[in-house]
């Protein structure tokens, strides 16, 4: 289980790094009132030592509302404002004390996203939320070894009934438990497996949720030692994105809900720059397949993940500062919100950014909070940098830049660590 840790070596990042200097924060306009609203489906977990705080940010000062549901009903209900700075931070303490449960952000225009951040005494996790439910999405990287904790939570926020089956793929084939077919997850409602209890001792578990009936989004739920991990199950494309933070962290996952065997083509951005088909293999069906995310070396790197059908790519971490999960990003672009970073005690993380175009990529940073700072970086055609945080907790940050980028967020906090994936936007 324990991964070894490489040691962190940022000072080579910034030999490739120019730093400009500070930006006055940009200030948001006001929305439209015809702007469509936005919706994303957020776990939260308020009560026994563990709090939820939800992160949303727009590129617009506007209005939303937070519900909280549990039971087939509504649990407790926040107005918020994104304000000048286009963030704000909602305490799930302060709408209802509602044990393991979910949300629904109502956002202020499509342009806008939420996460969820869970704290505990020594553990962290953070996650993007939901916005797009699909009848088919993978969540590949958990185990249930002594010593881990396993569970997969179904959330349903729609008015109906919904019904999912969960094809799981071990060690050992694919499993038959009955009680992973026909699953009702009723309206307003969520539902979490413990797959410690269902399928305990096994290594690694390739989840593909299959919904029947209705509406679900999924996440999972990773606990190792004393840190936990929350990650999204996510609909299966042909190409995937993995930012890897410095020191050769832990392993990538890749699995398939497809039932025969799938090919795939790893590429790698290194320090020696693209190496393409740097691995190629066959997952299969239904399965998963794990690369050491450490092959690139010690500095901050990538993956480019190819297939021959839609497969799911998920960066996984467990060693002794924590464990943390989160996919990967499908689609590059210009302009990226990432909800929830800088939301941890004291702001500490840091940004890994790829940028995957054939140019150097002038990128623009903010950290969003009724202060809002902005730094300007450029980042080497086909290369990954590290920004550390701005000094000071963020309800979120943006990026801008050139070119086609993918960034993700690693939260540290000196007893758990958390990685999350951004939410990018449709180019202008």
């Amino acid at each position: 289980m324990t991964k070894a840790v490489f040691a962190t070596v940022i000072a080579v990042l910034a030999a490739a790094v120019v730093v400009l200097p500070a930006l006055d924060a940009p200030q948001f306009r006001q929305a439209a009132g015809v702007n469509p609203p936005s919706v994303s489906v957020c776990p939260v977990e308020e009560g026994s030592g563990r709090s939820t705080t939800i992160g949303v940010v727009a590129t617009v000062n506007g209005n939303g509302q937070f519900t909280a549901f549990a039971g087939g009903a509504s649990a407790g209900v926040a107005q918020f404002e994104t304000g000048a700075s286009g963030s704000v931070a909602i305490p799930v303490v302060d709408v209802a004390a509602i044990g393991a449960a979910s949300g629904l952000v109502e956002l202020p225009n499509v342009e806008a996203a939420s996460a969820s951040m869970f704290l505990e005494t020594e553990s962290v996790a953070h996650e993007s939320c939901l916005a797009v439910p699909s009848s088919q999405t993978l969540l590949a990287g958990g185990s249930t070894m002594s010593g881990q904790e396993f569970d997969i939570q179904l959330m349903n926020p729609y008015s109906g009934e919904a019904v999912v089956d969960l094809v799981v793929r071990s060690e050992s084939g694919i499993e038959t438990a009955s009680q992973l077919r026909a699953i009702s997850v009723p309206a307003r409602s969520s539902f979490v497996i413990d797959m410690d209890e269902l399928l305990p001792g096994r290594e690694s578990l390739a989840v593909v949720v299959e919904t029947t009936k209705g509406s679900v989004v999924a996440v999972g739920h990773l606990a190792a030692g004393s840190d936990g991990a929350l990650w999204n199950a996510v609909a299966p494309a042909p190409f995937w994105f993995i930012p890897i933070p410095s020191g050769g962290v832990g392993d990538v996952v890749i699995s398939t809900g497809v039932a025969s065997d799938v090919e795939y083509r790893v590429d790698l951005y290194g320090s020696d720059g693209l190496v393409e088909a740097f691995e190629e293999g066959v997952i299969p069906g239904r399965g998963a397949v794990v690369i050491d995310a450490g092959a690139a070396g010690v500095g901050a790197s990538a993956i480019r993940v190819e297939s021959a059908q839609p497969v799911a790519a998920f960066l996984r971490n467990i060693d002794g500062e924590g464990v943390s999960l989160t996919a990967g990003s499908t689609d590059p672009a210009s302009r990226w919100l990432l909800p929830g970073a800088g939301l941890g005690p004291g702001g500490t993380g840091r940004m890994v950014i790829l940028n995957t175009g054939l140019d150097e990529a002038p990128v623009i940073v903010t950290a969003l909070r009724d202060a809002s700072v902005a730094k300007q970086f450029v980042v080497p055609a086909g290369s990954v940098m590290e920004f550390s945080s701005v000094e000071g907790n963020a309800d979120g940050y943006s990026l801008k830049g050139e070119g086609l980028l993918v960034p993700m967020w690693v939260t540290n906090t000196g007893t758990g660590r958390a990685y999350s994936a951004g939410v990018p936007l449709i180019d202008e």
